[in-house]
């Protein structure tokens, strides 16, 4: 049996049965030219996404953290006799109850809504920030002028 195999392949191998592989197609410099089908673009296999940044969790920190410095910095001036809430959605004294639920209630329904919150951009988010810390830091120097000059209601 083994020299049978031996036989038959060295039959293969010799130069009388050698397959001839090689291919050589003729050069054509006006190939796509006369030929625009199957010269024309694969299309892409990858689908193309418009890549959008995503808010970082840092950005919504300070979001959150804007919106308790506002209720805290609004219920702490209103504690004076000169300093009234100016927001048309409030009265010019409304209680903390009333400040929170307010914001909850404007922010989170708009935020959860088909899950808005992951849709908001990082510039977006930085633009409110900005808006919040100016809104901030002014009720905080109002706190600070009705301390030195205004007299402590409640």
């Amino acid at each position: 049996m083994k020299r049978a195999i031996i036989c038959l392949l060295s039959l293969f191998s010799s130069s009388l049965f050698a397959l001839d592989l090689t291919y050589n197609p003729p050069i054509d410099p006006y190939y796509c030219d006369n030929n625009p089908v199957e010269c024309r673009p694969l299309p892409p296999k990858i689908p193309k996404f418009d890549i959008t940044p995503r808010t970082t969790n840092g950005q919504w920190i300070a979001f959150w953290t804007f919106q308790v410095l506002d209720v805290y910095s609004t219920s702490r001036a209103l504690k004076y006799d000169c300093v009234k809430e100016i927001n048309p959605i409030f009265t010019e004294s409304p209680s903390n109850t009333r400040l929170v639920l307010t914001k909850t209630i404007l922010l989170v329904p708009g935020l959860l809504y088909n899950d808005y919150w992951k849709e908001v951009t990082p510039d977006e988010l930085n633009d409110t920030n900005m808006v919040y810390s100016v809104v901030v830091a002014n009720n905080f120097r109002l706190l600070k002028d009705a301390k030195q000059n205004c007299n402590k209601i409640r």
